[in-house]
């Protein structure tokens, strides 16, 4: 499994665990440059479509990528009146996590932060076949198992394919 051998010399990783509409994820913490309250995101004409807009960190431009999108979420929530889950989560953006991928910063929308963990390599696994989630296996690391529920580790190197990623840089290109 890939997910072993990057962390075979590690004894243990910290992560972070957040929710996107019903589902919990979790990503390295070592990728984590900041959360932050979610603030004013400009709006890019002709972006890709799960990209809300610009964002101005620390005076620097960024991407704010909405993972309900991206991961096309939307799709499975269901909008019930009797249901637990309320609409305004749904809607609501209420953090953004600032990120380093493959170099370059960028933000995710998510609905909201778990927790903090430290947790032992051995305990990512790989995906079986009977894990039932909506999200593209290629964006999956791992499975991490929590004692209240399985949680989806992000591959966030992959979130994004070499031409989205030139794209992204030449709106970027763009603003300059």
């Amino acid at each position: 499994m890939a997910q072993k051998q990057v962390y075979e010399d590690e004894t243990q990783i910290s992560i972070l665990s957040f929710q996107v509409g019903w589902e919990e994820f979790v990503i390295d913490l070592y990728d984590v440059k900041e959360i932050i309250q979610a603030g004013l995101v400009r709006k890019l004409p002709k972006s890709l479509d799960y990209i809300d807009g610009i964002y101005n960190y620390r005076g620097e431009i960024i991407h704010i990528i909405n993972l309900k999108k991206r991961l096309e979420l939307e799709q499975y929530i269901l909008y019930s009146k009797n249901s637990s889950f309320e609409q305004n989560s749904v809607t609501s953006k209420k953090f953004i996590i600032i990120l380093k991928v493959d170099n370059d910063l960028i933000g995710f929308y998510v609905d909201s932060i778990l927790s903090i963990d430290h947790i032992d390599p051995t305990e990512i696994v790989g995906l079986s076949p009977i894990f039932q989630t909506s999200v593209a296996m290629e964006y999956i690391k791992g499975i991490i198992n929590f004692k209240e529920r399985p949680r989806i580790m992000l591959e966030l190197s992959k979130l994004f394919s070499e031409v989205e990623k030139f794209k992204i840089q030449q709106d970027l290109s763009s603003l300059t």
